[in-house]
């Protein structure tokens, strides 16, 4: 159970960003293809600038506390 808490969460970050990232490729032009590899590369991204995004508060909120 410990461990669906992480991975849906960022499931559903990887997913979004997939979805973005796959619709504005499609508004460009770009082939099934190439708008899958940039929705793929999108959602990993998302997902960094959110896991990046968590530690940075988890450090400053440590940091006020202590």
């Amino acid at each position: 159970m410990g461990m669906l808490v992480f991975a849906v969460p960022a499931l559903l970050v990887v997913v979004l960003g997939y979805a973005v990232g796959y619709t504005v490729a499609g508004w460009f032009g770009a082939s099934p293809a190439v708008a899958e590899g940039l929705g793929w590369a999108t959602g990993l991204v998302l997902l960094a600038a959110v896991v990046t995004a968590a530690v940075r508060w988890r450090r400053r909120s440590r940091r006020a506390k202590g």
